[in-house]
């Protein structure tokens, strides 16, 4: 397409860029073709010097609130019988349902965030003009949203310019690591809304697990201990769903990285995919995404997370007044990295040493320190804030991000090939042992010095 394009130029340029950014929405365009196309070809043109790129950008502006404002006044004559006429039809009831949820939510606002969501894009100003919304305000968020979205659109497609195809040969190349990434990734988001949307249902998957022959065998064994660790976690309840999951997870995370541990020692059945990977991540290696991760991995540096556990700490502690959050992060954190320099030399593990050197990590390789570190963070804040927060559904969202920067964290350390995906494997079950340990460790002594503060002043009395 952009080849086609290049040929076009001056006045011509501006009106085909400017008419396609005004269809989008007053014809519903955008439900079909991207937008976005039409002004990243813009911003071709322009870097071919067959048109000026400040003109271009005006045209896509200029197109894109007169494309919404036509959108409007089509919703206002029109109103809800524009969802019931064919082309409604055609663009479905959930999307008219989503949209409309949207623009009901947010007022305003929803012209100018819907600019950047291209179903929104289309719908939204219709939906305005059908349900009122005055027309100046409709204009002020459209044309906020316009001379963003427009002339940034346009200078992406100038600034890639004729790079564009030496992207494409690099896209292709890493096509199937950053597939991989983000299938995992937004396999990650799923479950997340699959969870939040669904609290009952898990809860009752979860008591059901807890409820099999060899977990319920294990719980009426230690039912004492557990009672005595329930009764300092959650003073004068019996014991809970809570802490008999947090157990129950603590015990599968320190199995696996037993397991772990066994494997790489013995050369046994998971090490061996370790060197597979290995080849494969060095054989799709393209420079801009090691720069990316590159950057990336600098998130499971000490240097990174000892300031994140230092500024959350302060604000909480200048919010609350209390430095049980910082107390947790710095045992966190502090914990990770020792458990892992007194790890990694009796392992005696080496680094991968396939293909072209991209990175260079001292000492030994097992576990992954920076996922070691990273995970235990992570686990550690996501705790503590779903614990501060009442929504089931902020809870999941805290839990996903966490998870989201872990396997972004870890994936960095494959690419640049300073660990092997055993490493990485042993970092999220290291990481995630010591940061349960921490939080009920932490908890049941902070609960088991209150009532002896409580009998202590009842006696002075």
């Amino acid at each position: 397409m952009f080849d086609a394009l290049s040929s076009v130029g001056g006045p011509a340029a501006y009106v085909i860029v400017g008419l396609l950014a005004a269809l989008e929405a007053s014809a519903f365009v955008g439900l079909f073709i991207p937008g976005e196309l039409a002004l990243l070809s813009g911003g071709y043109i322009a870097h071919q010097n067959n048109a000026g790129l400040g003109i271009m950008m005006g045209a896509a502006a200029l197109g894109a609130i007169v494309g919404d404002s036509v959108g409007y006044e089509i919703g206002r004559h029109l109103g809800p019988g524009l969802q019931r006429s064919r082309l409604g039809a055609k663009v479905g009831r959930e999307r008219w349902r989503r949209a409309e949820a949207y623009l009901a939510s947010n007022g305003g606002r929803a012209i100018l965030g819907g600019r950047f969501i291209g179903v929104l894009r289309a719908l939204v100003p219709a939906i305005a003009g059908a349900t009122g919304m005055p027309y100046r305000r409709f204009l002020f968020w459209n044309a906020a949203g316009a001379l963003v979205w427009a002339p940034g659109m346009v200078f992406a497609g100038y600034t890639a310019g004729s790079s564009y195809r030496r992207v494409e040969h690099y896209a292709g190349q890493a096509g199937l690591l950053l597939l991989g990434l983000g299938a995992t990734v937004a396999s990650v988001v799923l479950v997340g809304r699959l969870i939040a949307r669904h609290p009952d249902q898990v809860r009752s998957v979860v008591v059901r697990q807890l409820e099999r022959p060899r977990l319920a065998a294990l719980t009426n064994r230690y039912r004492n201990r557990l009672h005595f660790l329930a009764d300092r976690f959650r003073p004068g309840n019996a014991l809970g769903l809570a802490l008999t999951v947090q157990l129950a997870v603590l015990t599968a995370i320190g199995w696996i990285l037993g397991s772990l541990i066994q494997d790489v020692v013995g050369g046994d059945d998971s090490v061996r995919i370790d060197v597979p990977v290995a080849r494969y991540l060095a054989a799709h290696r393209v420079g801009w995404l090691t720069t990316t991760m590159s950057d990336l991995t600098v998130l499971g540096s000490s240097t990174v997370l000892i300031a994140l556990v230092a500024v959350v700490g302060i604000v909480v502690r200048r919010r609350t007044d209390r430095w049980s959050v910082m107390t947790n992060l710095l045992l966190g954190l502090g914990g990770a990295i020792v458990l892992c320099d007194l790890i990694k030399p009796l392992v005696g593990r080496a680094r991968p040493q396939i293909g072209a050197i991209v990175a260079v990590a001292p000492g030994y390789a097992f576990p992954s320190a920076h996922t070691t570190q990273t995970t235990a963070v992570a686990v550690t804040l996501a705790m503590l804030s779903a614990a501060a927060m009442d929504r089931w559904s902020r809870k999941v969202a805290v839990w996903c991000a966490a998870v989201v920067v872990c396997l972004v964290v870890g994936f960095s350390r494959l690419y640049l090939g300073v660990h092997w995906t055993t490493d990485v494997l042993a970092g999220y079950a290291l990481g995630s042992a010591w940061a349960w340990i921490v939080l009920l460790a932490t908890r049941t002594s902070r609960h088991a010095v209150a009532p002896r503060a409580i009998d202590t002043a009842a006696s002075a009395a």
